[in-house]
């Protein structure tokens, strides 16, 4: 922990994770560079949180999923998904699969957002108004009023009714942690919230402490998959690759030259085995909204993932649904004794079924088109809203 300068404290957060019941698919060249024959799109769930701190008695949702009701999106955003989406299916909202699993709405203090993007704020209005949201810095004067009071809003101006939301600032902050500029959520050290610019404006990832000495990292839109952080100095590409982390169609033990080979760095360099096999796009048409940025913070997240007592998550990391106990349908279990499960060792390589090899190609896509209640969507900007 030398490194990261985590402070010393004693106090934790109970910490679930949510799968938010979304498939979507991706133009792999919005997000990762180079682009791989045979991986071409990139297949991405989604994960939440929720955060117990049990002496103060809150509860905090971190990120809140996408809303199933594709209808109610502003008229920008739906213009933009009918350009970038090539494949969508959400099941359930945030809010519904909570309270499924016994968790009262009004039971909330907090919604934390860990940017702005239409997959991660959800359907606010349809919590409690005593439910603050969280923000990132520059929110409100980015997005602030909503539609249809400015018509190019990204947001509605029912999704800020009666709701206090806090932007959360961290240019007066005297915290670092890892290199970025931190914020005692709690003001006990038991869950921060970090600056790590890039990907959106205002995006921030959260650290939660599950015990004394061990925290999960909620790493939101940081990046969007796994080998843009992974393999790294700390943690190399192990040879052969453990048969738990690969998909029954891999030979056993199966060689790491069977990737490698994908590595801009060459198959037989030391590289291939010891830095990640992605960097953030240079496409015009990019997810991340400063590059420079975005590769820094990745750069630092690393930092994170190679301490044994960090566990990465990002939130569209399909390995995670395949690893982690979920609220959905295990709400006694948490997080907190992830170390000791060895979830950041099953983690970590599931990134790599994604890949194309031997001549074939990666995964398929998880999911073909956009879907909404059974029926296929063609346009969303054709769908009727119904609450504005």
């Amino acid at each position: 922990m030398a490194f990261l300068k985590i402070p010393d404290a004693q106090h934790t957060v109970r910490l679930r994770a949510i799968d938010a019941k979304t498939e979507m698919c991706v133009s792999a060249k919005g997000f990762v560079q180079p682009i791989l024959p045979g991986h071409e799109n990139l297949n991405l769930t989604s994960v939440t949180f929720l955060i117990e701190h049990s002496s103060l008695g809150k509860k905090v949702l971190f990120d809140c999923g996408a809303r199933k009701d594709l209808e109610n999106f502003s008229p920008v955003i739906k213009n933009r998904l009918n350009l970038n989406v090539r494949g969508l299916r959400i099941e359930k909202d945030i809010h519904e699969i909570i309270v499924e699993a016994g968790v009262k709405l009004e039971e909330l203090s907090s919604m934390i957002w860990s940017h702005w993007h239409w997959d991660h704020h959800g359907a606010p209005e349809k919590y409690p108004s005593e439910v603050e949201v969280v923000v990132g810095p520059e929110f409100r004067e980015n997005f602030m009023p909503g539609y249809p009071t400015n018509p190019d809003a990204i947001f509605l101006d029912v999704n800020f009714a009666n709701r206090d939301f806090r932007e959360i600032s961290f240019d007066d902050s005297s915290l670092t942690i890892g290199d970025f500029k931190a914020f005692d959520f709690f003001g006990d050290g038991s869950f921060y919230l970090l600056d790590t610019p890039g990907h959106a404006i205002g995006h921030m990832c959260g650290l939660a402490r599950t015990t004394p000495k061990t925290f999960v990292f909620l790493g939101g839109d940081i990046c969007h998959f796994g080998g843009s952080f992974r393999p790294s100095p700390t943690i190399p590409l192990p040879d052969p690759i453990p048969q738990s982390h690969l998909d029954s169609h891999f030979p056993i033990p199966c060689p790491c030259s069977m990737f490698t080979t994908a590595h801009p760095a060459g198959p037989q360099s030391e590289n291939s085995k010891t830095s990640p096999f992605f960097e953030v796009t240079s496409f015009p048409q990019s997810a991340y909204l400063d590059r420079v940025q975005a590769a820094e913070s990745i750069r630092k997240l690393q930092k994170f993932d190679e301490d044994p007592n960090v566990f990465v998550c990002i939130a569209h990391d399909p390995t995670l649904l395949k690893v982690l106990p979920f609220l959905n349908n295990n709400p006694e279990k948490d997080l907190n004794n992830w170390k000791q499960a060895g979830m950041k060792e099953k983690a970590q390589w599931g990134w790599l079924n994604e890949l194309p090899r031997d001549g074939r190609p990666g995964r398929p896509m998880l999911v073909e088109g956009v879907w909404k209640d059974g029926e296929l969507v063609k346009d969303f900007t054709e769908l009727k809203a119904s609450i504005y």
